[in-house]
């Protein structure tokens, strides 16, 4: 109803909404290192690197099944530990019904969702010397998958949830932690270069002098208290500022980068 108040035909079109949340989070905006069992249950902000991502699969949300022998259509709803229902649902998928009659499964009535599961790393720069980075398990499911790729640097807001796993009915008491997304926001796209307006006019006035030793005189600027090793600084300055790319006429397209091992 609230959705439908601010756009009637938004609301028409789709049955089901995702809320995503963002802002400040005072001390619950957390690390993978700080994000300890007081955070359970919990709706954090965490920052990292994503380290490992998942394909993404469908997952069931309600299957439909036909029983041909008694002419009835059976349905059925899970839920486990990853979703926000109070109580999970049993995980069995149905084969037979009560009276032990074979059951078809109606996979176009069915409803699934996405589901993908990322890894996110500590930041580099963030962690203790000498110790290696911590890192999280994100779930994402729905509009959330594919948000990001290994090496981006994200911000993921969620509940912290624990999955206590059971072996014969024994635990040891010590539960695997996921957390649950409603929003993941790339960090590394907001970053963007500062420089002061005499740093610009000093790039122009350089760009505007057009002398042929240009190159060499970017080579010579590069680690300046380093004596000699010119054929080194130029490869450097190679590797740091690239080419230019282009798109040739049958479609072709020649990358600006170098490699240099």
């Amino acid at each position: 109803d609230f959705v439908a108040s601010i756009d009637a035909t938004y609301a028409k079109q789709y049955e089901e909404f995702y809320v995503g949340l963002e802002g400040s989070f005072g001390s619950k905006h957390v690390s993978p290192r700080t994000l300890t069992s007081c955070f359970l249950s919990c709706v954090v902000c965490v920052e990292g690197i994503v380290t490992k991502c998942s394909l993404v699969r469908p997952k069931v949300v309600r299957s439909v099944h036909y029983c041909p022998a008694t002419k009835k259509t059976i349905e059925r709803r899970y839920s486990d530990l990853t979703t926000l229902v109070a109580f999970p649902s049993s995980s069995v998928y149905p084969t037979k019904d009560e009276e032990n009659n074979p059951l078809e499964t109606e996979y176009g009535l069915s409803v699934y969702k996405d589901h993908q599961t990322i890894t996110i790393q500590e930041m580099p720069e963030k962690a203790p010397a000498g110790q290696l980075p911590r890192s999280v398990d994100v779930i994402l499911d729905d509009d959330l998958v594919d948000k990001a790729k290994p090496g981006d640097r994200v911000q993921v807001v969620g509940t912290y949830r624990c999955l206590p796993g059971k072996k014969g009915g024994y635990t040891s008491g010590t539960f695997r932690t996921v957390l649950i997304a409603c929003n993941v926001k790339q960090m590394s796209k907001d970053a963007q270069p500062s420089f002061s307006a005499e740093d610009i006019a000093k790039i122009k006035k350089f760009s505007k002098t057009r002398s042929k030793d240009i190159f060499d005189q970017l080579a010579r600027s590069l680690a300046p208290s380093i004596h000699g090793h010119d054929y080194v600084k130029k490869a450097i300055l190679c590797l740091l500022l690239g080419g230019v790319e282009r798109d040739l006429e049958n479609g072709s397209h020649i990358r600006g980068d170098i490699n240099i091992l």
